[in-house]
């Protein structure tokens, strides 16, 4: 390789390790062109640099310690699938491998691993349990969990991510998507890697949606939960953060297999996203997206009366007539609500911002001004990232936080 190429690379890595919360494709070939960006990227993922991760329908790049030795649990009952696990992470790890759930808590506090790959369904203490039993701990709560799963998938997810699980990857799993997963949440330079805030934010969504909104074939939808008032009020702010992780991560899910060509998924904040594409195909994702938080439901409505031990059997059957007569004895109506936001409203707020602030360039829109852009006048959630992790809290119906 030519020193033009090697200083491309350098420069290509300083540009990644300058936006620790993550870079665009498209950041970096405004920055820097798009000749030799692909190769040079390429190879910063392979020398274990960088790490490519799509967040939301957007190819994003993390800069990562690269000669951190990290310490993996892998906890599988299937020796086949536990090996093909510890083989999709590569090199730069020490493994240390589990079939049972009594074998993984004495190897989590013998090994103390930095993040633990967990099945659901093992001997001994189940998945769920081995979970709840680490996120409890003082002395391990700090462990990331990554649970990797075939059981079902419409009440274990939601209770997974209650119990403190950090994301939920479903079964068969793509190796390429758990080694970049797994790289993320353990090697990435700067904040904490958290899903449920690393969504494209703010700034991407400006640019993205500066240099795609002005395309006839194309359409914004804000998406938001709603009836979380009540839903705090009755199970506390734990398990709202649990719906706002599940919605989150079912949209991700959804973008992944949704690959559209100009089609992304972002968070303004306060339990509030943005869903974007071509006409017609984004309106198909929402759908989907609804359609399995609502199959969910049944699952985060269950009354506080069932036992955990109950909840905690990833097999367990709910009898869903009680279920629902007991959420509607509690008087709140938990759901996704999607409002269509028309080009026009979009292009008459952004010239009205414009006349305000002066001359924008994409991406340059504050928050406050994206919220007046993409958001709904009812905003009941607050979700916003703190030096100890994510803060939920309710808001008022204008967005200011109670």
């Amino acid at each position: 390789m030519g020193s033009d190429a090697l200083s491309f690379e350098a420069n290509v890595l300083a540009e990644v390790e300058s936006r620790p919360e993550g870079a665009s494709e498209k950041d970096l070939a405004g920055a820097l062109g798009s000749d030799g960006l692909q190769e040079a990227l390429a190879r910063l993922s392979e020398s274990g640099a960088a790490e490519k991760r799509d967040v939301g329908g957007i190819a994003m790049w993390y800069p990562l310690y690269k000669d951190a030795i990290k310490r993996v649990l892998i906890v599988e009952d299937d020796a086949n699938i536990n090996n093909l696990m510890r083989v999709s992470l590569g090199k730069g790890y020490e493994f240390a491998q589990s079939f049972d759930g009594n074998d993984a808590l004495a190897k989590v506090a013998e090994f103390k691993p930095d993040l633990v790959l967990l099945d659901l369904m093992i001997p001994g203490p189940n998945g769920l349990e081995v979970c709840a039993k680490i996120k409890k701990n003082p002395e391990t709560k700090g462990i990331m969990v990554v649970i990797v799963s075939a059981a079902d998938e419409r009440r274990n997810r939601f209770i997974s991510l209650k119990e403190g699980a950090d994301y939920y990857v479903k079964k068969p799993f793509e190796p390429k998507v758990l080694r970049s997963l797994v790289n993320i949440f353990v090697r990435k330079k700067g904040k904490r890697f958290d899903p449920l805030v690393d969504l494209p934010d703010t700034e991407r969504i400006s640019g993205e949606v500066e240099h795609l909104a002005l395309e006839s074939d194309f359409e914004v939808n804000n998406l938001r939960i709603s009836g979380l008032r009540d839903f705090i009020k009755a199970y506390g702010e734990e398990e709202a953060e649990a719906v706002a992780r599940l919605v989150s991560q079912i949209l991700q899910d959804k973008a992944r297999e949704w690959r559209a060509k100009k089609g992304f998924v972002g968070y303004i904040g306060n339990g509030e996203f943005i869903v974007c594409g071509s006409k017609n195909e984004s309106s198909i994702m929402i759908e989907e997206v609804v359609a399995e938080f609502e199959r969910v439901l049944p699952f985060i409505r269950q009354p506080r009366d069932i036992s955990r031990a109950a909840q905690w059997r990833p097999d367990a059957k709910l009898d869903l007539e009680y279920v629902f007569g007991s959420a509607d004895k509690g008087g709140f109506d938990l759901g996704l609500k999607v409002e269509p936001i028309p080009l026009e409203r979009i292009a008459k707020k952004r010239g009205e911002i414009i006349s305000r602030a002066g001359k924008k360039e994409a991406g340059d829109y504050t928050l406050a001004e994206i919220k007046e852009l993409f958001g709904s006048s009812d905003m009941e959630l607050s979700i916003t990232r703190t030096p100890d992790g994510v803060k939920i809290g309710l808001s008022r119906g204008n967005g200011e936080a109670q």
